[in-house]
């Protein structure tokens, strides 16, 4: 079995997986932030801001902390049993990813219906492909293999130990999400950088 049919991920998610941390991490930068940073100055004539100044921290650095996270799992999920088990069921994994379709998708009609973007940049290019393909993509693969992984290993001391490394990027990255939500006027005045309302593709520049 591959580790993608050990952990019960679909077909499309072969490519993350069987390599060393360092190559899977790799691969997890090009989903985000890297797709991100291409798909802006295409789809929407501007350059993604880095600086903490004009983007959430939890983007970035942030992603590059779920990308270590993400990595680390699948590094792991190398070692689980060859067999099938209740979390590589097709049961199991449509009920996640179905429920995370519906997370990404509430989310951002609370976002199109607040205050914080204007209804336009909730429709942006960069703004669906971090809810949709981030949160029911990204998302539902890293808690599917998290859970494999938990329940699914034998937890050895190297186990243990490879937990610790996947843990450390994870306490970085929720702390990243509260400083975002913390500090004072952070939330809105990013909010009109990370994504823009004027936005249009780079063959549609308007003169």
């Amino acid at each position: 079995m591959t580790t993608a049919e050990r952990v019960g991920l679909p077909e499309y998610w072969v490519w993350l997986t069987d390599h060393g941390f360092i190559a899977t991490f790799a691969y997890c930068l090009i989903i985000t932030p890297g797709a991100l940073i291409i798909m802006a100055p295409i789809l929407e004539s501007r350059w993604l801001p880095l600086s903490p100044h004009k983007q959430f921290l939890s983007f970035f650095p942030g992603d590059m902390c779920l990308g270590a996270v993400a990595a680390w799992l699948l590094f792991l999920a190398r070692d689980l049993p060859d067999e099938a088990r209740w979390y590589n069921s097709t049961a199991w994994h449509v009920f996640v990813q179905i429920s995370a379709l519906l997370i990404a998708g509430y989310l951002t009609y609370g976002e199109y219906i607040g205050n914080l973007y204007p209804k336009r940049a909730v429709l942006s290019p960069t703004k669906l492909y971090h809810n949709f393909a981030l949160y029911a993509g990204y998302g539902y693969m890293i808690f599917t293999t998290l859970i494999a992984v938990l329940f699914g290993s034998v937890w050895t001391w190297y186990f243990t130990e490879g937990l610790v490394f996947m843990v450390v990027p994870g306490i970085a990255w929720i702390a990243l999400v509260f400083a975002d939500n913390t500090l004072p006027g952070s939330l809105n005045e990013k909010a009109q950088y990370a994504h823009v309302a004027n936005w249009h593709p780079i063959w549609k520049r308007r003169r």
